[in-house]
This record gives C-alpha cells, sequence and structure tokens, in this order.
C-alpha cells in the first residue's frame, strides 16, 4: 500500500504529466459519453467506447514509468519499481476500473427494449465486453516494452490494429465466442468472467515482460519523443 501511495505521487513529476492527464480524462470522458448515447451501437462487436476506455488506462502507466527519465530517480532504489511493477499496478487498477464501468452500463443499457430497438441478439451486445478485455490485453503488452524498443512496439501495435480489426471484421469472431460464452439462457456471467482472466492475464504477461526487459536500456528515441512533446 505504501508503494502504491509513492506511485501515485511520483505521477506528478512524469514528462508531459498534464497533457497526458487532460488525454486520459478525454478519452475516459468520451469513452463513457459513446456508450451512454449509443454512437457505437452498430450490431458488431466494434465499439469506439470499449477502445477509447480501453486506452484511459494505458496513459497512467505513462506516467509511472516516464519519472524514471529524470537522473535522480536513475539512481534511486524505488527505479525498479517504478519501471517494473508500478506502471502494471496502477494501468492494472485504473482499467479494471474503466473496464467495471463499461460492464456496468453495459449491463443497465443492454434491456429487450434496447435489443429490439437496436435489432440485435444477446451476444452481439455483450460481445464488445470480450471486445475491450482483448485490447486491454494487448495494450498491457504493447506498454510492457514500448520504452525499451519503441520502433518494434510501433510496428507490433500498428499490426496488431490492423490485423484484429480486419479479421474480426471477416469472421466475427468476437461475436462467435461470446455467443459459447453466453449460451441459451442468454447470461453474460461467463463471458464477464472469461473477459476479466484476459484482462489479469495481459497484466500479468506485461509484468513479466517488463521484467524481463528490466536491464535493456531505454530506448533513445521513446525519451527524445517524450522530451520533444513535453517542451511543447
Amino acid at each position: 500500500m505504501k508503494d502504491l501511495v509513492k506511485y501515485i505521487k511520483m505521477m506528478r513529476y512524469a514528462l508531459q504529466f498534464k497533457m497526458i492527464l487532460v488525454l486520459a480524462v478525454l478519452f475516459f470522458i468520451f469513452g463513457i459519453l459513446f456508450e451512454v448515447i449509443g454512437f457505437s451501437d452498430s450490431g458488431s462487436s466494434y465499439s469506439l467506447a470499449a477502445l477509447y476506455l480501453a486506452l484511459t488506462g494505458m496513459y497512467f502507466y505513462q506516467l509511472v514509468f516516464s519519472t524514471t527519465v529524470s537522473k535522480m530517480v536513475q539512481t534511486s532504489p524505488m527505479k525498479k519499481k517504478l519501471q517494473v511493477t508500478g506502471p502494471i499496478l496502477i494501468t492494472f487498477i485504473t482499467s479494471f476500473i474503466v473496464f467495471a464501468i463499461y460492464v456496468a452500463i453495459r449491463l443497465i443499457k443492454v434491456t429487450p427494449e434496447f435489443l429490439e430497438a437496436n435489432n440485435v441478439p444477446y451476444p452481439r451486445a455483450y460481445s464488445t465486453i470480450l471486445f475491450m478485455a482483448v485490447w486491454l490485453f494487448i495494450f498491457f503488452i504493447y506498454m510492457a516494452f514500448s520504452y525499451r524498443s519503441y520502433i518494434l512496439s510501433i510496428v507490433f501495435i500498428a499490426l496488431t490494429v490492423i490485423g484484429i480489426l480486419g479479421f474480426s471484421a471477416r469472421t466475427e469472431i468476437f461475436i462467435r465466442i461470446s455467443e459459447n460464452l453466453i449460451g441459451a439462457d442468454n447470461s453474460p456471467l461467463l463471458l464477464i468472467i472469461v473477459s476479466l482472466a484476459i484482462l489479469i492475464v495481459g497484466a500479468i504477461i506485461g509484468y513479466i515482460i517488463s521484467l524481463l526487459l528490466y536491464k535493456k536500456p531505454i530506448s533513445d528515441m521513446a525519451v527524445r519523443y517524450a522530451l520533444r512533446q513535453a517542451s511543447k
């Protein structure tokens, strides 16, 4: 608990603190807004609301990790925790919160009237929860090595976004999986549990990657980009 408080306090010293915090808040607000007004209720598993909310937690990874760019922190005994444990823990907490909020809104929103009005069955309506969990999983992996291998991380996230969106559009994979998890009784409980498990596994894998890459120097390109943005 003491370390968690330290991570939160250290975020104020992050590069681009105000800008990143504003972006996180904006993505959260727009995500909630899109979900509430039904901006992405198209009957597909793609949900702009879920994607925006998934991105919200990732900004907090930057807020913790970028504090270690300072030479003072580089020689501090807190360095490893601020580069490995701290970013993953803070991101997991914020991601879990936005995930829970999204699930709660969707559970309240998906009523017989909603399904009839949008002409979608239960599995399609709830498949966006799985969609969000998968993106959280991917973002955990991406952030874990984004500061170590900047170019590789950019290539990874670009190919992943194109691949998943293209594959899911052709195969409706999220909807098909949701159909199997929800079953004939139209209960989303198992789907939510599996989605939460995906989120947790993503955080664990992200932590393992961060731990394995800890001794690898921080990418000069990533630092230069952050410093350039911070100076604007």
